[in-house]
């Protein structure tokens, strides 16, 4: 992906490049600022992934809109897209409910995609929507 990303870099002149990489700071501190909100109030969700990889991590107050998450799955080259709700459990620990079956996204896979994007230290686990584990 680094490859591939690296690639991609090279086509784009000085000023692209520059807006590109302040476009991911936004969306990085945005996604920062919805995760911390998230440990108090419940915030919609949206992992686009393939296979066991995060690729992208997404969290707002409303409900993502279909063509958005598209357009980022194509961007990322993800194959899945798996959407929810996370909310807070105690602490720093998130859990994030999904609609339908879990995905088959190993907690800490998810748990090193927050640390090394956002910076948050956050212990994730997965949950259907309908269940609750108290």
């Amino acid at each position: 992906m680094a490859d591939r990303d690296a690639d991609d870099d090279e086509d784009l002149d000085e000023e692209e490049l520059i807006e590109r990489r302040e476009e991911e700071e936004e969306e990085q501190e945005d996604l920062t600022a919805a995760l911390r909100q998230a440990l108090r109030k419940p915030r919609y969700f949206a992992i686009i992934a393939r296979g066991p990889e995060v690729l992208a991590l997404l969290a707002q107050k409303k409900p993502f809109r279909s063509g958005n998450l598209r357009r980022v799955r194509r961007e990322k080259g993800g194959k899945q897209v798996v959407q929810g709700i996370c909310e807070g459990d105690g602490g720093l620990a998130l859990v994030f409910k999904c609609d339908g079956e879990l995905p088959k996204i190993k907690k800490s896979r998810l748990r090193e995609f927050i640390a090394e994007t956002t910076g948050l230290m956050v212990k994730p686990r997965f949950e259907e929507a309908g269940e609750s584990r108290r």
